[in-house]
């Protein structure tokens, strides 16, 4: 089928038919201004998603969104929407026009000249932008943007418009206004709006073409407004198309017609009962049947391993453990979770566990067109057989949801594993604390590891993971890189000599390889060798989408993260990579809202406090920037640095305080970190002292070396001579990054 685009600039618009397609809708009405509150725009958004789910859709809805939030609403729907054939975008609130293009207004804009239009609002288009990168069958855009605009009061006359401005159909789509360019619509004095009202009543006729439709929500809305109001539209469209048809219907017009395919496929889903592709997959958190709470660990540690096996197959997507634990216990049904998700299927496991012997027992739903089991099996197995027990259903999953082995995974599945049963389970307690970056889970993750080892010395998992954990006690500061590099180069050799095959070693590799190595093409070798290992490594993306932000590989960089974020959505951790990418990308005010909702689940982690820091540092929000820098500086100083901090703030502003802190700092440590000496003094505006650190840093070995050619904080900077020289030498790339 061709693509189609429809694109309804509108007050309201449905789209509603009777085939299989999974739609995705994106609502958002914006009332709440503070010039000019409008009564209806929650509930035009209110009663679409009403409509729209019992269409099929699945639907996000937000209301009242800032100029950050409805940026981060239209890009979030644009990263699911690929996974879906229908998207549907629909904005009530206000709308302008200026030089020529139409803009939707965040109800936090301050207009007070059209010079501030572009800077303050949202252009329209992109929603279409997104739309396009999304490469899904069809998409539907509604602006409800055509209400009497306040905003252009106060502007002089020659820069006021009134309603939207035309916009060209593109080729196989329809623009429909809820009124004619130039126009304004009526708000409504009900409980939605002329227009809203026509199209919800509209959306109930079953079988009528899109432009007649229209026609019939035209003549509605005239009669309506007493003729004040008429809509308008403009079409380009190539085919028929439907918002509804019945059964009936679509049994006569599949005698008459293949003009659409979406009649036909309609058709096929009423003459047979067969369920759809399964491209991606959620395996929930597994059930513990065991008796015994202490064996929590290894339902974890099993569910990560499965994701983890079946993921190595490369052809769906898996759902990270990380995104599905919320899901323990849940009471949301089978298709609300995969909705959520964006999955196409639901796993649900239990396990039972009798000394060394683990019984897994396993379901499989597919969650569309309906919540239906397609498949049931238990399996059993002693521990030290584990990793046949995961062989023998990666097969029986595989030939369940018809995916074809490659004769090498064919292979793989049929050799023989065998483990320390002892020693897997201290690797999986180890590894349920790794990512958690306080020290103590580090610690503890670390005794796990070295347990495992001392069980099985040839366990080169454990080698990779206490790697791993020394890597991140360097990175967060807790240990010094002359402490943390030889343990990391030791443990890492002997995870490569012992098991070269292993994702997780490789993973552990590359995070060497970047952070302690400075090996660029070494590490994105081990990247590259760990994803094609297990392509569904959500950790591994994140972390090479931040190898790529380092090397100024801007593209690539965000379509790697945007992948992690599909695997993964709900990992606290990629989020927190994911803010710092938006904060090297200038993106400050995003990164700011991100982190800040972070922080409100871990007000302790250090790296969000690390990034609000510099964000409100680079925006000039110097109180907020303090603040940040005090948390900081809790878990690294003492109460004199802190003291320090806010006098010379008070008295002196921001740089000097950050001067003077920086000072005190040195005398009173043993051990500073270089990293945050060369930030205090580079946002102190202290060239010598910042280059001094700097130099510190690469003397060191600085875990955060990779990050000087991209940091904001360097910018300022970038022509001094003494730090194109570090730069050079750590061979990483000169220029800006965009």
């Amino acid at each position: 089928m061709k693509k189609l685009i429809i694109v309804i600039t509108v007050l309201f618009f449905c789209f509603s038919a009777s085939s299989q397609e999974r739609r995705l809708a994106l609502i958002i009405g914006n009332g709440n201004y503070t010039s000019s509150t409008l009564s209806n725009p929650e509930n035009d958004a209110k009663s679409m998603e009403k409509s729209l789910k019992a269409l099929g859709f699945k639907v996000i809805r937000h209301e009242n969104l800032t100029q950050s939030k409805l940026t981060e609403a239209i890009d979030n729907f644009g990263n699911k929407l690929k996974y879906y054939d229908v998207g549907l975008f629909f904005y009530a609130g206000h709308g302008i026009q200026a030089k020529g293009f139409n803009y939707l207004i965040p109800v936090d804009a301050v207009l007070k000249a059209e010079s501030d239009v572009e800077y303050s609002c949202v252009r329209a288009d992109r929603i279409f932008g997104k739309m396009e990168e999304a490469q899904n069958k069809m998409n539907i855009v509604i602006l409800d943007a055509c209400r009497d605009n306040p905003f252009e009061r106060s502007w002089t006359r020659a820069a006021r418009g009134r309603g939207l401005t035309f916009m060209d159909a593109p080729s196989g789509s329809i623009i429909a206004y809820a009124t004619a360019p130039g126009k304004t619509a009526s708000d409504g004095y009900g409980e939605n709006s002329p227009y809203t009202s026509a199209l919800i009543q509209c959306m109930e006729i079953p079988n009528i073409k899109i432009e007649d439709f229209f026609k019939k929500v035209r003549a509605q809305v005239r009669e309506q407004t007493k003729d004040q109001q008429t809509p308008w539209e403009s079409t380009s469209l190539e085919g028929d198309f439907y918002f509804y048809v019945d059964a009936e219907h679509a049994l006569q017009e599949t005698q008459h017609t293949d003009a659409t395919q979406l009649v036909d496929n309609s058709v096929k889903e009423l003459k047979r009962n067969a369920a759809p592709e399964i491209k991606s997959l959620a395996i929930l958190p597994f059930a513990n049947y065991s008796g015994d709470e202490t064996q929590a660990y290894l339902a974890l540690g099993m569910q990560d391993a499965l994701i983890s096996e079946i993921g190595q197959l490369g052809t769906i997507r898996v759902i990270s453990k990380t995104s599905t634990f919320s899901y323990t216990n849940t009471s949301k049904t089978i298709q609300e979770i995969a909705y959520e998700l964006d999955v196409d299927a639901i796993m649900e496991a239990s396990i039972m566990t009798i000394q060394d012997n683990i019984r897994l027992h396993l379901k499989l739903y597919n969650a569309y067109p309906e919540e239906k089991q397609i498949w049931s099996q238990t399996f059993d197995s002693d521990m030290s057989n584990i990793f046949n027990l995961y062989n023998d259903v990666i097969k029986t999953v595989a030939n369940e949801i018809q995916i074809s082995l490659s004769p090498e995974q064919q292979n793989q599945l049929e050799k023989t594993r065998q483990i320390n049963p002892d020693a897997y389970q201290a690797y999986l307690k180890g590894k349920s604390h790794l990512f958690s970056l306080t020290r103590e889970s580090l610690e503890a993750a670390l005794d796990y590891f070295q347990k495992a080892v001392k069980i099985d010395p040839e366990y080169a998992p454990a080698y990779g993971g206490m790697a791993g954990v020394w890597g991140v006690l360097k990175q967060m500061d807790y240990v010094s890189p002359d402490e943390a590099n030889p343990k990391m180069k030791e443990y890492m050799s002997k995870a490569i000599e012992l098991d070269s095959e292993n994702a997780d070693v490789y993973f552990y590799d590359a995070v060497v390889k970047v952070w302690t190595d400075f090996d660029w093409v070494g590490a994105e070798k081990s990247f590259k060798k760990c994803l094609e290992i297990n392509p569904n490594y959500s950790e591994a993306w994140a972390y090479y989408s931040h190898f790529l932000m380092c090397m100024k590989r801007p593209d690539e960089m965000r379509e790697t993260m945007k992948r992690a974020l599909e695997i993964d959505p709900y990992n606290y951790l990629i989020q927190i990579l994911a803010g710092v990418e938006l904060t090297i990308g200038s993106e400050y005010d995003l990164s700011i809202n991100e982190m800040s909702q972070l922080q409100t689940i871990m007000p302790n982690n250090p790296l969000i406090m690390v990034i609000l820091f510099q964000c409100y540092a680079e925006t000039g929000k110097y109180d907020l920037a303090i603040n940040e820098l005090k948390k900081i500086l809790n878990q690294v100083a003492d109460e004199t640095v802190i003291k320090t901090l806010d006098k010379e703030y008070s008295k002196a502003g921001f740089k000097k305080a950050l001067n003077a802190t920086a000072d005190v700092l040195v005398e009173r440590s043993s051990f500073v970190s270089a990293q945050h000496m060369a930030t205090l003094y580079g946002y102190a505006g202290n060239t010598d002292k910042m280059l001094i650190w700097l130099e510190k840093m690469y003397i060191r070995g600085d875990p955060d070396l990779p990050y000087i050619g991209v940091m904001p904080l360097f910018r300022p900077y970038q022509d001094e001579p003494r730090y194109i020289e570090i730069v050079q030498r750590m061979n990483l790339p000169l220029g800006k990054f965009e």
